[in-house]
């Protein structure tokens, strides 16, 4: 639309230019008609002046004077020569301005033309025009004009940013998370390989039981597991009373076997009745005091298996302290010491590898060579050479540059790992930029550069002159004397 109608400016304004060029060519065709009537016309009053060269005074004269009359015949026809070679010229002229007039009006009637063609153009373009005003308008739709649609698309452009930000936002929020759940991981992990180490000790311990135990199969395990614990109990209380039972009828056998045979050894020479008859009332008297015995020792059956039950519950209780003290043993064996820095070790250990985690995801847009690692002692930190097949080497064979851009990425994988909870938009960065070789300071812009590009404000505390020239905004701090500065911000 826009195009339609800057070629229909440009047509108006060729028209005009045409109207105006042919209007002058117009006037100046006048003046030269008018100029060729004032030739005609004096060059007829020439040819009537001619006239009376042959008249019969001429005649008469050369009759009367003929040298008189031929001097002055030769001095008209010399004239008339110079008139005639003056009418040529002006004849010449003449007709060369005939043939301008009818060049301009081919040229005029061409313009005429042109300007014809020129209306019927704008005509079109006027007709084009209006048609895509009509189009333009059906395809604004719900705006009426460009400008409204441009007000429209800016906002949401800028909601479209807005969303983008909050996206961002989020998907920092979520990689943060993700580094967590993947430390998390780790160490979940670390404990699976330990309880399977357990589970493979346990497997041994249970085979070398079940080597003990010939008699109870899979199909006698898988009964007795079906007990609940009440049961298991009960069964376990039955038994103890069963054998304690069997050692008392036993003891009780033993018992009545010595007094059978020292009764049947002390009663062996009894003949007669009288004799029978004492044994029988010592024997009587010896069983009421067995029975009292009995008695007695029922009792102390009983108190003994009430003191048997109370050291049942009290060994129940022991095993459950046993458990307890060694789940606490267990642990205290994982993170506890005696000077107390174990499982502080452990937690700082956790954080470096948190910390290694972020470091790496900033190194990775830093330099693409290194990437740090956790090793050379519990909290150490070597760097591993992708250019030379993951070697491994020490932070101490690092080059300035290099060292740099590492402390660089673990100071931004600190503030990534603080970013869950605060949001850090800016970095002022005092290293001792004048220590590193023009190479490593040339890496270490070009890093800050990138930062920089990402969206993150930088800022870098250095007198170099280098990088005083590369980078643009600058904070200047001049001394003013008597302990007064004043600060410049300028490029």
């Amino acid at each position: 639309m826009l195009t339609l109608q800057k070629d229909a400016a440009r047509l108006q304004q060729q028209l005009q230019v045409a109207t105006e060029a042919s209007q002058t060519a117009a006037s100046h065709v006048a003046e030269q008609l008018k100029q060729l009537d004032v030739d005609r016309q004096r060059l007829d009053e020439e040819l009537s002046a001619f006239t009376p060269l042959v008249s019969p005074h001429v005649l008469e004269g050369l009759r009367s004077d003929a040298s008189a009359t031929v001097m002055q015949l030769e001095q008209q026809v010399t004239q008339r020569l110079d008139q005639l070679e003056q009418q040529h010229e002006e004849q010449q002229e003449q007709s060369e301005r005939q043939q301008k007039i009818e060049k301009q009006q081919i040229e005029q009637q061409t313009r005429l033309h042109r300007q014809t063609e020129l209306a019927q153009e704008v005509a079109r373009l006027g007709e084009q025009q209006q048609a895509s005003q009509q189009a333009l308008t059906g395809l604004l739709g719900e705006h009426a004009t460009a400008e409204h649609w441009q007000q429209a698309l800016e906002n949401a452009i800028e909601q479209a940013r807005q969303t983008e930000s909050s996206a961002a936002e989020a998907l920092q929020q979520i990689q943060s998370q993700l580094i967590q759940l993947a430390a998390e991981l780790k160490s979940a992990q670390q404990q699976q390989q330990s309880l399977q180490q357990e589970l493979a000790e346990l497997d041994v311990q249970i085979s070398e039981w079940r080597g003990q135990h010939p008699e109870l199969d899979d199909t006698a395990l898988d009964t007795l597991l079906t007990y609940d614990d009440a049961h298991v109990e009960q069964l376990r209380l039955q038994l103890n009373a069963t054998d304690k039972a069997l050692e008392q009828a036993k003891v009780l056998l033993q018992e009545r076997d010595q007094r059978l045979q020292q009764h049947q050894a002390q009663y062996s020479d009894l003949s007669d009745s009288t004799q029978l008859a004492a044994a029988l009332q010592q024997a009587h008297e010896q069983s009421a005091l067995g029975e009292q015995q009995c008695a007695d020792l029922r009792a102390e059956l009983s108190e003994d298996q009430r003191r048997r039950n109370a050291n049942s519950e009290l060994q129940a209780r022991i095993n459950d302290a046993n458990d307890e003290y060694l789940r606490w043993a267990r642990l205290a064996s994982l993170i506890g010491s005696a000077e107390g820095d174990k499982f502080r070790k452990i937690a700082q250990a956790y954080n470096l590898d948190l910390l290694v985690h972020h470091a790496n995801a900033q190194l990775r847009q830093l330099v693409r060579r290194y990437r740090l690692k956790r090793g050379g002692s519990m909290l150490g930190l070597l760097v591993m050479d992708t250019e030379m097949g993951d070697e491994l080497r020490s932070v101490h064979s690092l080059s300035g540059g290099e060292t740099f851009l590492v402390s660089l990425a673990l100071a931004l994988g600190l503030a990534s790992m603080a970013s869950s909870t605060l949001r850090i938009e800016s970095l002022f960065i005092d290293e001792g930029f004048g220590s590193l070789d023009p190479e490593s300071l040339q890496l270490a812009m070009d890093a800050l550069d990138g930062l920089q590009a990402q969206g993150r404000k930088v800022g870098v505390i250095s007198h170099v002159q280098e990088m005083h020239e590369r980078i643009p905004v600058q904070i200047k701090v001049r001394r003013q004397g008597n302990g007064l500065s004043t600060i410049e911000v300028g490029n």
